[in-house]
């Protein structure tokens, strides 16, 4: 019997795409402009890991962007490198190199494209990554990002503003993404149902790629993982 799902919300980093991909040379590069801006003073990327970890603890609720801008104007200033515009310029140049080098996961697109013809879909996220360089523009019904909607991830609420965008009851969406808490736990405290994708295959039930998505909605209705259960809520079966 299909499950009666009337909309699908995805997650994208590590779902849809692999952020690493595209934040391993990014923020390489920002490591690099901050060294020559700085007088050629070396800037790891251990280091940035540091401070943007730090920065992230005073700013409890601030979007990835916002923290981020504020990391990199920090590594600055304890580089005794403190000039107007400078975080921004690292930035700016940051998130290009990123959105040039993530790579979409093989199967995405088509599977998107295949899904978005008779659903209306969402991405739901935390991230700010670009979808027009993914070829994803125009494939989600709603995207909603904790930045623009001021909640985040594991916050259930967050998966609240997708149903109510999407204008649809949040126990008749489907939540796909990589992580048991944030996306499997949360979306279900918030009434969806969720399924966990493992692309390791180690997670015994969950899905190993987007490609066994279409045959699971056209089956009976999705189980989580033994030992991912997280809160209880409705199930999409």
């Amino acid at each position: 019997m299909p499950l009666p799902v009337a909309a699908l919300s995805f997650d994208g980093d590590d779902t849809l795409w692999d952020f690493g991909s595209g934040f391993a040379p990014a923020i390489e590069h920002a490591a690099r402009l901050l060294s020559e801006a700085c007088g050629g003073r070396a800037v790891t990327v251990g280091q940035l890991h540091e401070v943007r970890e730090e920065v992230a603890r005073r700013m409890p609720g601030a979007g990835f962007g916002a923290i981020r801008r504020a990391a990199l104007a920090e590594a600055a200033r304890r580089l005794g490198c403190e000039r107007p515009g400078l975080a921004e310029e690292v930035y700016r140049s940051f998130v290009a190199v990123r959105a040039e080098r993530t790579l979409l996961h093989p199967e995405a697109g088509e599977v998107l494209r295949r899904l978005a013809a008779v659903l209306p879909l969402a991405l739901t996220t935390n991230g700010t990554t670009d979808l027009g360089p993914l070829g994803l523009d125009g494939v989600f019904t709603v995207v909603v990002r904790a930045a623009e909607c001021g909640v985040h991830k594991p916050d259930p609420g967050i998966y609240r503003v997708t149903a109510e965008r999407l204008g649809v009851p949040p126990g008749q969406v489907l939540h796909v993404g990589d992580h048991p808490v944030e996306d499997v736990a949360a979306a279900r405290a918030a009434g969806m149902a969720a399924v966990l994708l493992d692309r390791t295959g180690r997670t015994p039930g969950a899905l190993r790629s987007l490609d066994g998505l279409p045959a699971l909605l056209a089956g009976p209705g999705p189980e989580l993982p033994a030992g991912q259960a997280g809160p209880a809520g409705p199930t999409a079966g």
